[in-house]
């Protein structure tokens, strides 16, 4: 008898339990409408994202962040840890800039126009700059 009254007692106090977690109040769950440009911009940046992963790749691309002491998996960690706005802007980035340009290839092509300009002007007479351009005096 007195394992039954233990055992009844157990089980009302189960039950109690149960019935005072029933009471605990739980939020709805809430739903809105989503906005045809809140989905675009999402899928504009997986879609920055998934280019920028497909340029990680890229068997060039790994070698050249070994060489510069970063680990491939860490560059992939970091992009997927971009937010929206910084993954379309690296994206962007990326497209915008020329591939195999260097600064020296920069530097040596204005220096050829300035001094291209220079000359044109040497040879009208407006400058005198170099002095192998020969010079009618008027």
């Amino acid at each position: 008898m007195l394992e039954l009254q233990r055992r009844f007692r157990w089980l009302c106090s189960l039950i109690a339990i149960v019935f005072a977690l029933t009471a605990i109040p739980v939020p709805a769950a809430q739903a809105k409408l989503v906005s045809t440009q809140t989905l675009a911009a999402g899928a504009a940046a997986d879609n920055a994202r998934a280019r920028i992963e497909a340029m990680l790749e890229r068997a060039e691309v790994q070698a050249q962040l070994v060489a510069l002491g970063v680990d491939p998996q860490a560059a992939h960690d970091r992009v997927a840890a971009l937010s929206d706005a910084q993954a379309k802007t690296l994206a962007k980035h990326i497209d915008n800039t020329p591939a195999g340009g260097s600064t020296l290839t920069f530097l040596v092509g204005i220096g050829l126009v300035v001094f291209l300009v220079l000359l044109v002007t040497d040879i009208l007479g407006f400058t005198d700059v170099f002095p192998f351009v020969k010079k009618t005096v008027h």
